[in-house]
């Protein structure tokens, strides 16, 4: 397959993704840690592990997923179950156009979800990294594909495994027109990034011990893999569309292809010299592949924040679909972003997130409030109050946690449990 027939086949698969502005919908990922009495991880494998907990919260309508032998995941009409490769388990929810919608279906959820765990005396943590378990104690997932991970990622950034089993996070997804708002709402979402890695900081603990300064999340991704996370290159020096995102695909190592259904191994050869074809399977398969801060798919997937405890996970939604999808905001950021080259944004990017008194970042996040208060309606704006409330009180999400420490870590973190 030659290359400009690969780039025809991504350029193809984004425009056929457009939506009128009328459709446009909210996508999120909800990620939860699952933890025993003394905060540490539980395993697949355990009796009371995530396989079993999976059985037990089966016993409904849901569709089961298995890997060989191995229940892995599972799916109904409206939300499905993943597990992450550290256990981390993931509530995905087909996209709804308010946020009321996605509340309902992710409470009940919850509520069923938690039942259970209280039962086996287990916790659902909502976090952006494990609290007190080391990555080298957490059993990864039994599933070739983070196999193939685990093993490429062994050369890669120093964090690429604690990216993989440690991590937790909650993701939104927002839809596009055409190419022109794609190139907006791309360089956008780079731009908030690092505002909302800071915003959004819920990490008090890295490798069990105090996580006080800048954001870990960043840390670790920008320790991951520079081909593969962060910031895209070029997506600051040039209008960055379909094409460009495309060849950022092509020329990045896959790790895996999928031929017939099945995962092969494609180490350090890049994505251009590996794909065939442009079945949509393997299409997908493909773009699934890449972590960067911003990541296009049939979305545009904004990956910046820690997962967060109810209702601050729908204080992000809010605050993004009122900068997002209100054109007079996403044309002023747009506006804001093009000050910047690529080396002006990572000094920028430096800057909010390091700088422990950085006169811009406070500047800049009482214009993003502003603005967003200025379109949300009333059912939306409950949720950017209580964020607005925490970040005043304590500053970034994490510091509630680490200012009650003196109560022992179980009782700092038990606003971030959510049974």
């Amino acid at each position: 397959m030659d290359y400009q027939k690969q780039i025809e086949t991504f350029v193809n698969y984004f425009k056929g993704a457009e939506s009128e502005k009328e459709n446009h919908k909210i996508g999120l990922e909800f990620e939860h840690l699952i933890l025993k009495e003394d905060l540490t991880a539980v395993g697949y494998f355990e009796e009371q592990g995530i396989e079993s907990l999976l059985q037990k919260l089966s016993q409904g309508e849901w569709e089961k997923v298995f890997e060989g032998d191995h229940l892995i995941g599972l799916k109904d009409n409206k939300k499905a179950i993943t597990l992450e490769p550290g256990g981390q388990l993931e509530l995905s929810l087909i996209p709804f156009t308010n946020l009321e919608q996605i509340e309902k279906i992710y409470l009940n959820f919850i509520e069923d979800l938690t039942k259970i765990l209280d039962e086996r005396n287990q916790k659902l943590a909502v976090l952006g990294y494990q609290p007190k378990s080391l990555i080298e104690n957490i059993t990864l997932l039994p599933k070739k594909r983070y196999d193939f991970m685990y093993k490429y990622f062994k050369n890669t950034g120093k964090y690429a495994h604690h990216m993989m089993k440690g991590t937790a996070s909650v993701q939104m997804s927002i839809d596009y027109i055409n190419e022109e708002d794609y190139v907006k709402k791309m360089r956008v979402g780079y731009f908030l990034s690092p505002l909302i890695y800071y915003l959004f900081d819920n990490t008090p603990f890295f490798e069990g011990q105090i996580a006080a300064d800048s954001s870990i999340r960043e840390e670790i991704w920008t320790n991951c893999d520079s081909q593969r996370s962060g910031i895209i290159d070029g997506i600051f020096d040039k209008k960055f569309g379909y094409s460009d995102y495309a060849e950022y695909l092509l020329n990045t190592p896959p790790i895996i292809r999928k031929k017939e259904g099945e995962l092969i191994y494609t180490g350090d050869q890049l994505l251009k010299d590996v794909m065939q074809n442009d079945k949509l399977e393997e299409v997908e398969h493909f773009i699934s592949m890449v972590f960067p801060d911003v990541r296009t798919k049939k979305y545009i997937e904004i990956r910046s924040a820690d997962a967060l405890p109810y209702p601050y996970n729908f204080a992000f939604a809010a605050l993004l679909k009122a900068l997002f999808y209100n054109q007079e905001n996403l044309d002023y950021l747009y506006q804001e972003s093009l000050k910047y080259n690529q080396q002006q944004f990572l000094k920028f990017k430096e800057e909010i997130i390091r700088d422990k008194e950085s006169k811009k970042r406070e500047e800049l996040i009482a214009d993003i409030f502003k603005r967003a208060e200025n379109v949300l309606n009333q059912a939306e704006l409950k949720y950017l109050r209580k964020l607005k409330k925490i970040y005043f009180e304590y500053g970034r999400l994490k510091f509630k946690t680490l200012a009650n420490l003196e109560q022992g870590k179980a009782e700092a973190l038990n606003w971030c449990l959510l049974n």
